[in-house]
């Protein structure tokens, strides 16, 4: 299990639920990472989905957060905890998880073998994005680019869907910056945020907390 202090109010949290399947299914079994009102719901769930869901349940008891996970209208998680944001994702038998004080949006991508990035990149890419992409490190900085919009994404709730449209990335170097400018664009406004990102193993991690 790899655990980032961003700083005081915020912690990422990245493992492979295969290693820790055993475990969370008897804290499943005895009711310890799950409530009763998520019980039928865990139950419908297909095999992947459920070692996702108990993914993210067990590194909350992990981090000592007792309290449930709940989701508004535009299905954005939320904690019934003052103060305290949560956001996650699944990339094959990675789960990552930020908590943080502020507003966050997180992201973890496998690099594929069968290239599937480059063959969406024309979805997500915007011309001003193309040019400063390295030819000889494609795949790194597509994942790393999709990671940026899908964390301002979730961000932002799941309003603006456009990967095009509704978000840019400026011009980085994968060999220098760990930390890159990016940008929601609303339809009166844009909103300046910084993504941080590391390669763990064959995995991108992305996060964006708002500040």
């Amino acid at each position: 299990m790899d655990i980032f202090t961003y700083n005081f109010h915020t912690k990422i949290i990245v493992f492979k639920w295969k290693y820790l399947l055993k475990t969370m299914l008897t804290m499943f079994s005895k009711n310890k990472i799950i409530s009763d009102r998520e019980s039928m719901f865990f139950l419908s769930l297909s095999e992947k989905r459920k070692n996702e869901f108990l993914g993210v349940r067990y590194a909350l008891k992990y981090l000592g957060i007792k309290v449930n996970i709940f989701y508004d209208k535009k299905r954005k998680p939320f904690l019934f905890l003052q103060g305290k944001y949560i956001s996650f994702s699944h990339s094959f038998d990675r789960i990552a998880i930020g908590i943080s004080s502020y507003q966050i949006g997180i992201d973890i991508e496998k690099l594929r073998k069968d290239k599937k990035i480059i063959k969406i990149k024309k979805k997500f890419i915007r011309d001003d994005e193309s040019f400063f992409i390295n030819t000889n490190y494609e795949e790194d900085y597509l994942h790393i680019i999709w990671g940026i919009k899908e964390s301002l994404y979730k961000l932002e709730g799941g309003i603006y869907y456009n990967f095009l449209t509704h978000y840019r990335v400026s011009p980085f170097c994968i060999e220098k910056d760990r930390f890159i400018s990016c940008w929601i664009i609303k339809d009166s406004y844009s909103k300046k945020f910084f993504a941080f990102y590391r390669k763990i193993e064959d995995h991108y991690l992305v996060y964006i907390i708002d500040k």
